[in-house]
Order: C-alpha cells, then sequence, then structure tokens
C-alpha cells in the first residue's frame, strides 16, 4: 500500500516539476500540445488567433518541408489568407 502511495506521490511530483525543465511547449492560444499533429488542431489553432471561422485549409509542400494555407472568415466578413507552421502552430513570416 505505501509503495502504491509513494508510485502515485512520485507521478505527481515529476507531472508537476515538469514545466519547470522544458516540457513540451503549448500553443499559446490554445493549450494544444507542439507540434500540431492534425489539420483540426491548426483549424482550432487558427480560428483561436484570428477570432474566425476557416472556410478552407490546404497542405503546401516546398521541397522538403510544408505548412498549411487557410482561408479564414474574420470579424467583419472579410476573408484572410494565413498560411501556418506546424511545429509552431504560428503564422509564417
Amino acid at each position: 500500500m505505501t509503495r502504491m502511495i509513494s508510485g502515485l506521490l512520485f507521478a505527481l511530483m515529476v507531472q508537476a516539476m515538469t514545466p519547470l525543465f522544458g516540457a513540451d511547449q503549448v500553443h499559446p492560444c490554445t493549450g494544444e500540445a507542439l507540434p500540431l499533429t492534425s489539420e483540426k488542431s491548426v483549424v482550432r489553432a487558427v480560428e483561436c488567433l484570428y477570432d474566425g471561422q476557416v472556410a478552407k485549409v490546404e497542405r503546401v509542400t516546398q521541397g522538403k518541408s510544408w505548412y498549411y494555407r487557410l482561408r479564414v472568415l474574420i470579424p467583419g466578413g472579410r476573408i484572410k489568407t494565413v498560411d501556418i507552421d506546424p511545429e509552431s502552430g504560428m503564422p509564417l513570416k
């Protein structure tokens, strides 16, 4: 019984200290783990960053690298094209 409690306390301690030692990073707006691994997570990140609704998603390949290109309906009815780096979940350039 004490062994189980000790293990649980150790696991909780490690989990609490993980951010102090450079654990996995998270997206600043959604809190999802980086890199963003699915199209759905990229859409959530962009909708959060731009307070809009994603209308179209493309995966653009350049040589060995790639990124997402999204068309976002932003407040005011305008459409904005945004290129997103899946590693950081943030706009390119």
